[in-house]
């Protein structure tokens, strides 16, 4: 197989991703939920930390790029991934740190560097 260039809308989706991407935050909360799946915004500042105010810009910058997507469901506003761009900046970083991304299941972890619990979603 040949290698190819990368497609132009590919770049441009990649070059988005990677802007939104830049604050450890908001990097952060896609890790989340990627590993755990869609998350009201409180149990999303329950396991990051932060502000409300904080939390709110930050995912707000996420949906703009359209890595995010909120949908109110009832009183909350639930979370959740909604392009894989985001995903794949993410799993570059998980095999250059040889971090596994979601496991079989939900499981819960220690992530020391973020100074909190991180969850693990099945993949399927």
């Amino acid at each position: 197989m040949k290698n190819q260039i990368l497609s132009a809308a590919f770049v441009q989706e990649m070059a988005v991703a990677l802007r939104v991407l830049g604050h450890p935050y908001r990097l952060r909360i896609v890790e989340r939920l990627d590993l755990a799946g869609a998350a009201p915004g409180h149990a999303l500042l329950a396991e990051l930390g932060g502000s409300q105010g904080a939390l709110s810009q930050h995912v707000n910058k996420l949906r703009q790029a359209g890595l995010l997507r909120a949908e109110r469901r009832g009183k909350e506003v639930w979370y959740d991934l909604a392009s894989p761009a985001a995903l794949t900046i993410l799993n570059c970083m998980r095999k250059r740190h040889r971090v596994s991304s979601g496991s079989v299941g939900l499981a819960a972890g220690i992530d020391h560097a973020a100074g909190g619990r991180v969850y693990r979603r099945a993949r399927g």
